[in-house]
């Protein structure tokens, strides 16, 4: 058993783990193992064998709520976007079908620009951003099969076809209210 594995030094470096719990994974495993790679250096220095000299080291080191706090006074803030920027790529991803299927010369640069916008902005998780480019991606999928299949070869009729176009135009709108109810949702 090395020294860390300690159960008085498991037992600190487990209530530290505890009170950094918002703090990013990264800076939370990068402050524990300099936490343990500086309980070590100690403990080997003072020739702390015993559970007393280790009950010392970790009272020199500090109350593990005390580290916490300086860790998190450290962390950057996450970053938040503006809610007139969001409001602005949401009004966009609404948008995106009509421009795609009517104005594609409009709506193409559109569509990148909303994905683009949508993927580099921080107030959405990667399953929201997901759900955000399937909508804006089927608008241009039905634009293309419009080119793609040759006229006459499949006939939907306008039973299908007029569901399928008021789909593609209300898809990204509603995806647009999901995106904006997730954006204000707890982090």
């Amino acid at each position: 058993m090395t020294i860390t594995e300690h159960p008085l030094v498991q037992s600190y470096l487990s209530a530290v783990t505890r009170e950094t719990a918002e703090l990013s994974p990264e800076r939370r495993n990068e402050l524990l193992a300099d936490l343990e790679e500086h309980i070590a250096v100690a403990i080997a220095e003072e020739s702390a064998s015993g559970d007393d000299g280790i009950r010392a080291v970790l009272a020199r080191l500090g109350d593990p709520r005390t580290i916490a706090a300086t860790a998190l006074g450290e962390e950057p803030p996450a970053p938040r976007a503006r809610q007139g920027r969001s409001l602005a790529m949401l009004a966009l991803l609404a948008v995106t079908g009509p421009l795609t299927v009517f104005a594609p010369p409009l709506g193409l640069p559109a569509l990148i620009g909303t994905l683009w916008w949508l993927w580099t902005a921080p107030q959405w998780r990667s399953k929201d951003k997901a759900i955000g480019t399937a909508a804006a991606l089927v608008p241009l999928v039905f634009w293309v099969s419009q080119w793609v299949v040759p006229g006459g070869t499949v006939n939907f009729g306008l039973g299908a076809f007029i569901p399928a176009l008021l789909a593609i135009l209300v898809l990204p709108a509603a995806v647009s209210l999901h995106l904006l109810r997730a954006a204000r949702r707890p982090a």
